[in-house]
Order: C-alpha cells, then structure tokens, then sequence
C-alpha cells in the first residue's frame, strides 16, 4: 500500500494559494464594477463540472478498487469525501439560487 504525500491531497504551495486566492476573487470581486450574468453562469457551471469529476473520480477508484487493480482504501474514501463535499456544495448553490428566484417572485412591482 502506497502512502500519499499530504500535498498531492490538498496543496498548500505557494501555487495553491494564489489559485484559491485568483478563484475567490472572481467569485467576490466584480469586473470594471460591471456584474454580468456570465460570472454566475460560469460560476455554476464550474460548481456542477466540479461534482460531476469528482463524481467520476470517486466510481473510478471504487471500480479499480473491486478489480484488484488497486489497493488504496484511503484514496477511495478520500474521493468519496470530495465527491460528497462538492455534490453538497452545487446544492447548497442550487438552493440559494431558488431562493433568491422565490424572493424576486414576490416582490411587488
């Protein structure tokens, strides 16, 4: 059984951090103080693409798992956490957004 380095699970280099940063600032930071809805569509789009590879990722290494192929236990319930976590996050992003719908719904005009 192979022992992965703490890095190849959440990177935590320089590299890392200025992507989570570059990422958090689109998604809070508004471009030429414009807010365009190609901002939030791309923003869903990459929280459902996000589940979906990790979905993926996750039956991936459970099939590789029952064939013997490989033999990393901890790798499997690792991608299962990341795949339940991303799944929980594109719903937390769905119900915000039906949320906010239901607010402008009513709304009196």
């Amino acid at each position: 059984m192979s022992i992965n380095n703490i890095n190849s699970i959440y990177p935590l280099s320089a590299n890392g951090v200025s992507k989570l940063t570059t990422d958090l600032s689109k998604l809070y930071m508004l471009e030429d103080g414009n807010e365009t809805a190609n901002n939030f569509a791309s923003i869903l789009t990459d929280s459902m693409k996000t589940a979906a590879e990790a979905d993926t990722a996750d039956k991936v290494s459970g099939l590789q798992l029952l064939a013997g192929q490989s033999d990393d236990l901890s790798g499997l319930l690792i991608d299962a956490q990341k795949a339940e976590l991303s799944l929980n996050l594109a719903l937390q992003i769905r119900n915000k957004v039906i949320d906010a719908y239901n607010e402008i719904m009513r709304m009196q005009v």
